[in-house]
């Protein structure tokens, strides 16, 4: 691959989906003593073992003829642990040549190929690194660790200039907390809108919202259904609360709001970019150019998660009527007739047997008469 040890040829070596089982010792050796081309692809390889894949890592932690390399697609036995997570870590930080890294994972219809949670902790590896400029991590799962993860790279890493890292299931908390990251980062020239990570978002908060109100309206019917029942709460049984009703007008009004959020941040992320592309071509932002980005737009934002918004939403809609139960009214001006009252207790009087003639303080003698009569009779 190399003719002198190196000194590394402009060739690009692909070596997609071969079985590396045999050979795999001859070539981690080859990358640890620099016998590598400058472009090396190794895409979609089956690692039996996982102890394979991590000889790979370890001859890069040194390799200085590797600038471009393609891991995407790996698969290993299981989730990379903790050995494999801080090896990728220390390549992060020691390698001094590679300059294009591909480490995404893979969405597919029969099987997930990624490396697991513990990749954050070697991503953590990129704050001390200077060389790497181009990296792809997308359907990593990263989640919102994996978004702390990179707002803290982003903070401290000064090298990187294009960052791909869609489909890992980010909301908009995260990215918020990556286009915060971006205000004081001035490299970074590329960095996804997550138009893929918003669809995903809105519609899991519409699918989550239409099925909590599916559960709603079925504990309400439940509710009426058990009315005789709840009419015994005149005798110290008391109904439970239905759950509350969310309406359409409230999934669209979520909906809509998350919407604004996301464009928010994406304006503000646009700006940053533009800011670094403009630096990056020698033109300094300056009072009045056009480029520089206003100070209000440079102050972290608050990071609002799904059911934060969905709580906005709901505090600011107007209040429902809570329509009585029909067949509670009808059980009411039954009971009413006979001098019954059905409020409940904490509606600001206690439960009562009033009869129309009698006074109250004859009531318990009242009842407890009734009660012995009817005993008697049966």
């Amino acid at each position: 691959m190399a003719r002198e040890a190196g000194q590394a040829r402009e060739l690009q070596l692909h070596v997609n989906a071969n079985k590396l089982e045999k050979g795999v010792g001859e070539i981690a050796k080859a990358i640890k003593e620099n016998h590598t081309p400058s472009h090396l692809v190794m895409r979609m390889i089956e690692f039996e073992k996982e102890d394979h894949f991590r000889q790979i890592l370890e001859a890069l932690r040194t390799n200085t003829t590797i600038r471009s390399l393609d891991l995407s697609k790996a698969s290993l036995p299981y989730d990379a642990n903790e050995l494999t997570c801080d090896t990728l870590r220390l390549v992060f930080a020691e390698n001094t040549t590679l300059q294009e890294l591909d480490i995404s994972g893979e969405q597919a219809h029969l099987e997930v190929t990624r490396f697991g949670i513990g990749l954050n902790h070697g991503l953590t590896g990129l704050k001390e690194n200077k060389a790497l400029k181009v990296l792809r991590i997308e359907y990593q799962n990263l989640g919102m660790e994996g978004a702390n993860t990179l707002s803290s790279v982003l903070e401290h890493n000064k090298h990187l200039t294009h960052v791909h890292c869609e489909h890992n299931d980010i909301n908009l908390q995260g990215f918020t907390i990556l286009v915060n990251a971006l205000a004081t980062n001035y490299t970074v020239l590329e960095f996804p809108f997550m138009h893929n990570e918003q669809d995903a978002s809105m519609k899991r908060i519409s699918t989550n919202m239409m099925e909590t109100r599916t559960q709603a309206q079925k504990m309400k019917d439940d509710h009426n259904k058990s009315s005789v029942r709840r009419s015994l709460s005149t005798f110290g049984i008391h109904k439970p609360m239905p759950a509350q009703d969310l309406t359409p007008q409230d999934v669209d009004a979520v909906v809509r709001l998350l919407a604004e959020r996301w464009d928010t941040q994406m304006q503000r992320m646009a700006m940053f970019l533009e800011r670094n592309r403009n630096i990056a071509n020698g033109i300094e932002p300056g009072p009045g150019d056009g480029y520089t980005v206003g100070e209000e737009f440079l102050r972290p934002t608050t990071a609002m998660s799904d059911n934060g918004i969905l709580e906005t939403v709901l505090s600011n809609t107007t209040p429902r009527a809570d329509m009585p139960n029909p067949v509670d009214t009808h059980m009411n001006a039954k009971f009413g007739n006979l001098g019954i009252s059905t409020i409940q207790e904490g509606d600001g009087e206690e439960n009562s047997f009033q009869h129309p003639i009698m006074p109250r303080y004859g009531q318990r003698n009242y009842l407890e008469s009734g009660a012995r009569m009817g005993g008697s009779n049966r």
